[in-house]
């Protein structure tokens, strides 16, 4: 009858848990063994490993902000740097222009200064030899006959021929003018009116 029931399936279960922990105490003891034969090892690889670095406390948002508008603050301030360079470089770039057109500007006055007064003193010149041959041929024909004064001065252009008849006295003029032909007596005779008329102006 007991043999029945140590067969019975319904008593393997105890049967297995005496058996388990008849076990355990051994095995606790081998476990220990084991360890305390590892653990002058692990004390060694624990005293030769270097302790990880302290991990920097965690700054507050207020502070991560503050560096991030000194950041910018920083790189507004360089870039403004950078522009006021460029500009400043820029202004002396056109103040040199600005110089140099002006030295040339200068120069090409005293030139315009300097050939103004060369043909100034061309020009009295001209008008001083072109008033001396004047002078001259007045001379000649007041010293003239009418009669040729008048076949000499016909055939001249009116402008040349008024300005020596201008400069004749009018005992002279009259007569010279009176004998020549009618078309270049009348010629002549515009060309005085236009230079009185010019005078009066």
């Amino acid at each position: 009858m007991r043999a029945k029931h140590l067969l019975n399936p319904g008593y393997s279960l105890p049967l297995a848990t005496v058996g388990l922990a008849l076990l355990l105490p051994w095995r606790a003891v081998d476990l220990l063994q084991q360890w305390d034969s590892l653990s002058p090892i692990a004390h060694a690889a624990a005293q030769t490993t270097p302790a990880p670095a302290p991990l920097p406390p965690p700054q507050p948002a207020a502070a991560v902000n503050a560096l991030s508008a000194d950041g910018k603050l920083l790189l507004e301030v360089a870039r403004r740097n950078a522009e006021l360079d460029k500009r400043e470089h820029e202004l002396q770039t056109r103040a040199a222009q600005v110089a140099a057109a002006g030295q040339l500007a200068r120069q090409q006055i005293a030139e315009l200064q300097s050939l103004r007064k060369e043909v100034e003193t061309l020009a009295a010149q001209q008008y001083s030899a072109a008033e001396a041959d004047l002078n001259l041929l007045v001379g000649l024909y007041s010293n003239m006959k009418p009669v040729q004064a008048a076949a000499v001065l016909g055939k001249l252009d009116a402008r040349k021929a008024a300005a020596i008849l201008q400069r004749l006295d009018t005992r002279s003029a009259g007569p010279i003018l009176a004998g020549m032909e009618p078309q270049a007596a009348l010629a002549i005779t515009e060309e005085l009116e236009q230079r009185h008329a010019a005078f009066q102006r």
